[in-house]
């Protein structure tokens, strides 16, 4: 790590053990993002998926999506929710317990037919023919039946309160940190009373060191990058604004002057001795990994409006963020702060003239 060393300077120990006080997420998730298969999942972990699931998905339902098997392993779906069924976890609903299922016509028709009033939201109309009409007055024109969770159901969720995190939507995903659902299930093992955030909060911690030194021995700094990431964003989720903010530049201090600064600067000394312009042309392949792209600017702007900062209290925080890093890298804190604020207004051309400044200074600290 000669290289390495001369120009970015020396190490330090990463920053880690922020409290977080964890909070409660209501959302669901339900994407079908496909991944790598998963192996050796519990069974029992897998009925706690498909138990946070089962209100989603008819009775017999005939297509379920990918994520099932790709993300969970869990195959022939229908087979395992008649399991759950048999251990009283889950329950056919009734028909008016399935008309929030309908089509918001097709509940009107309903009402029409019954001689209700079809005034209202979606939600209004449901519950004024469950207490106007009987089940029999509805069940013929409600074919299908949806799985409803019984209160045994509800009751094994809340102990295993860690499932319904991961299956919820966050704006992070823990399976890009290795965190499958086998991985993440084994974390809260023999834990039925850890707090779910603290717990995974802890396991962040942990890898912090390791994947810095990662970083620093090889020059591989990807996972060191979607861990802060991941940081930002969880912190963020807490309403921790300005420590999410702080975080979240740390992951673009380490993205931008080392993962793409590292890359650019073997690029170069490959090319150097075959290509005129070879620092040029590994200025421009630091620009096309080191921008800003729209999500990081997305992920700034919401932490910004948690700060309440107007641009220039932004850029002078991150200027005093970026300032307290002892590795530097290819960009002196200032220019860094530059070289997102041009991101976050979404000048490109800006980025890419300070990539080939930093560029052409760090070819001159190379070794002769």
């Amino acid at each position: 790590m000669g290289l390495f060393s001369s120009l970015f300077g020396g190490k330090k120990e990463p920053k880690a053990n922020i409290v977080v006080k964890p909070t409660v997420v209501q959302n669901r998730a339900t994407q079908s993002q496909e991944t790598a298969p998963i192996k050796n999942v519990e069974s029992s972990v897998q009925d706690l998926v498909l138990l946070s699931l089962a209100e989603d998905y008819k009775v017999g339902e005939n297509k379920y999506p990918n994520y099932f098997r790709s993300r969970f392993g869990i195959g022939f779906p229908n087979e395992r929710f008649k399991q759950l069924e048999a251990k009283g976890l889950i329950r056919p609903s009734t028909a008016i317990e399935a008309l929030p299922h309908l089509k918001a016509s097709d509940i009107k028709s309903i009402a029409t037919k019954l001689g209700i009033k079809t005034s209202g939201k979606k939600e209004e109309l449901c519950k004024r023919i469950a207490e106007s009409a009987s089940e029999a007055d509805v069940a013929g024109d409600v074919t299908d039946r949806y799985w409803i969770l019984t209160e045994n159901g509800k009751a094994l969720l809340t102990e295993n309160s860690y499932i319904s995190f991961y299956m919820e939507k966050h704006r992070y995903d823990l399976e890009l940190l290795g965190l499958d659902i086998g991985a993440y299930s084994k974390l809260y093992a023999n834990k039925p009373n850890g707090r779910v955030r603290d717990i995974l909060w802890g396991e962040f911690n942990r890898r912090t060191p390791e994947l810095y030194k990662k970083g620093i021995t090889k020059g591989e700094f990807r996972d060191y990058c979607e861990l802060l990431r991941t940081m930002g964003l969880f912190l963020e989720e807490e309403g921790r604004h300005k420590d999410a903010l702080s975080t979240y530049l740390r992951y673009l201090h380490y993205r931008i002057n080392f993962e793409a600064g590292l890359s650019a600067l073997k690029h170069y000394s490959f090319m150097k001795k075959v290509e005129k312009n070879a620092v040029d042309s590994s200025a421009d392949m630091m620009f096309i990994s080191a921008e800003i792209l729209p999500f990081m600017a997305d992920d700034i702007q919401t932490m910004c409006n948690g700060c309440e900062f107007d641009s220039q209290q932004l850029y002078q925080f991150m200027v005093e963020t970026l300032s307290k890093e002892t590795d530097t890298g290819m960009f002196p804190p200032k220019e860094l702060a530059d070289f997102i604020m041009f991101g976050l207004n979404g000048d490109r051309e800006g980025q890419r003239q300070l990539c080939k400044v930093a560029m052409t200074s760090a070819v001159k600290k190379l070794p002769k």
